[in-house]
């Protein structure tokens, strides 16, 4: 099980909450915006925090994911390259550890953004991504994901990336309650599964202590 918050550099509040959730232990991970306005403030509670892990949110958009997936698709494509480039030269500026990336609005999923990105990461020393497949009944945009992230399985697997094998978090984007947290933990299942969520800025968070107490099964960081 690997508990994720996103956003991290966004805001203080964003950053505040990350690291009390973390050091709650109900946090495992948390996913780094290196153009965020707070960045500075997010590598200092990385680094006094050396028990939570630190990966990259990539981030290629800021609204309208739809529009610029469009772009994407028809464009020339030598300046996303080159922006992605940036992100991950930015991160191991840092000097944090590669482990992980994943994306702002899952845009990493993107098949360009893929593509592109993948021998970068590579490049860089990161070894994991995020997948998001949810279970639950039908709908439009699990599985819009679901399909994007079953297209990129192979490209993963021919370039040695892991993932986890179940998401949760995306149909209770910006609302992770403790219910929505107990659903996800009631479906984990075998192998590895990331909840992701959005610290300081979810509507109605469950308490760090709240969600440590769920979070009792054994924790594998992959």
């Amino acid at each position: 099980m690997i508990i994720t918050g996103d956003d991290f550099g966004l805001s203080p509040a964003v950053n505040a909450a990350i690291e009390r959730y973390h050091r709650a232990g109900a946090l495992h991970q948390a996913s780094l915006m290196v153009a965020a306005p707070h960045v500075e403030e997010a590598v200092a509670i990385a680094r006094r925090n050396p028990q939570l892990r630190v990966g990259l949110h990539l981030t290629v958009c800021t609204h309208s994911p739809a529009l610029h997936g469009l772009r994407f698709a028809f464009l020339p494509r030598t300046a996303l390259r080159a922006e992605i480039e940036r992100q991950f030269a930015a991160f191991r500026a840092l000097d944090l550890p590669p482990t992980y990336w994943d994306g702002h609005m899952h845009l990493h999923l993107h098949p360009v953004v893929l593509r592109l990105t993948l021998p970068i990461a590579r490049a860089h020393g990161f070894t994991h991504t995020r997948l998001v497949r949810e279970p639950g009944p039908p709908a439009l945009l699990p599985w819009i994901f679901a399909r994007l992230s079953r297209a990129a399985l192979p490209h993963l697997r021919a370039a040695g990336i892991g993932f986890p094998d179940r998401t949760f978090g995306l149909r209770d984007t910006g609302r992770m309650s403790l219910a929505a947290f107990q659903r996800a933990f009631d479906q984990a299942g075998a192998g590895t599964t990331e909840i992701y969520f959005h610290p300081g800025t979810e509507a109605v968070p469950p308490e760090p202590a709240q969600l440590a107490a769920l979070a009792t099964c054994p924790v594998k960081i992959c």
